[in-house]
């Protein structure tokens, strides 16, 4: 049995890879078809100091997250170091690269935690507050831009994202309802999980409504414990809104250092398009869909060298986390490898539920 998932899971990442391929090699011939050899990779006037900006932003991203990490745990009494809650989240997002919808980061995060040795409410309550401060942050951006920009040139996209920001607010609205209305709240989630199972949606209805409560109920228990701090819950705000610019400022970022003419907001505003538009495409990362709908957006508008600046955007925000995510795990790999061949046993170097490698 586990010879056969193992087959399946492979087939399905090769066959990702493969869709992925295709996608960035029609977007690449559709850009340079019948253009002369002069069109190649090559930056602007002041193009560095623009990648350089851009790094900067991956930074701001990883530094923001890091504290609300940070900040949520020592909150709670736990010892935390800068370092430990640092890799929790550079994990974390490596996860939610990896998993469809980006669903993998918290649950790896909870284990994560787990493992290291942190109280259980601890696990839940950072992972839960971290999520659900992301989320309402995306979804304050993503409404004031349809208020602010109602067209981005491609009304599928602009239904497309309609539709993402409702998807995108069902957890944090979830969430609300059942802390004032828990039992109205489990009412609704099983009426609709019936009413999957009569459509043979869902097969297993009693497996499905014991996982679906079951991480409702640990959501809301690990996320009270944050709720009630306003200082905290502000600052988390704060944070994540700041992460989430600095994400939406990288197409900018990259098409200016490719030179191309455009300006901050619109740009700005188009990218908490794509991002709300790809939000209900299942695949890592939203990979493929996410470079076809920045294409899709970015060369109506007039933009140039767009193909490349798809590359340095994806390189900046995904790839970028995949990368660090590997080098991470491969040091605790060696880490404790080399404490295996010591005879130090798996729990050395974790001391009073502090994360060190």
């Amino acid at each position: 049995m586990k010879a056969k998932k193992k087959r399946s899971y492979t087939f399905w990442w090769f066959l990702f890879l493969v869709v992925n391929l295709l996608i960035v090699a029609g977007i690449a011939w559709r850009e340079f078809h019948g253009k002369g050899q002069g069109e190649g990779f090559s930056l602007g006037e002041g193009g560095i100091w623009f990648l350089l900006l851009g790094i900067f932003c991956v930074a701001v991203m990883l530094g923001t997250e890091t504290a609300k990490c940070f900040l949520t745990l020592r909150f709670l009494g736990e010892p935390i170091s800068v370092k430990g809650a640092f890799e929790t989240v550079a994990l974390g997002k490596y996860y939610d690269a990896l998993m469809p919808t980006g669903g993998g980061g918290q649950p790896f995060q909870i284990y994560w935690l787990s493992r290291s040795g942190f109280s259980g409410g601890a696990c839940t309550a950072m992972p839960a507050s971290y999520f659900v401060t992301r989320q309402l942050a995306a979804m304050f951006l993503t409404i004031l831009t349809f208020f602010l920009y109602p067209d981005p040139g491609s009304s599928t996209i602009r239904y497309a994202a309609y539709l993402g920001l409702a998807c995108c607010a069902i957890v944090p609205c979830t969430e609300i309802a059942f802390s004032f209305q828990p039992k109205a709240t489990t009412k609704a989630a099983e009426l609709l999980l019936k009413t999957g199972a009569r459509l043979h949606v869902i097969r297993d209805y009693e497996g499905a409504r014991n996982k679906v409560l079951g991480a409702l109920t640990q959501f809301h228990e690990g996320f009270s414990l944050i709720a009630g701090e306003k200082g905290l819950l502000a600052a988390l705000l704060l944070l994540s809104l700041l992460c989430r610019a600095a994400l939406c400022s990288l197409p900018f970022i990259v098409l200016r250092a490719l030179g191309s003419p455009v300006s901050f907001l619109p740009t700005f505003f188009l990218t908490i398009y794509i991002y709300s538009a790809v939000t209900l495409i299942p695949t890592p990362g939203n990979s493929g869909v996410s470079e076809g709908a920045f294409y899709l957006i970015f060369s109506e508008n007039g933009s140039s060298e767009v193909f490349w600046a798809m590359l340095l955007w994806r390189g900046l925000c995904y790839y970028s986390f995949l990368l660090l995510g590997l080098v991470i795990f491969g040091r605790h790999t060696l880490s404790h490898s080399e404490q295996a061949v010591a005879g130090a046993g798996p729990e050395a170097g974790q001391e009073g539920g502090q994360i060190d490698g």
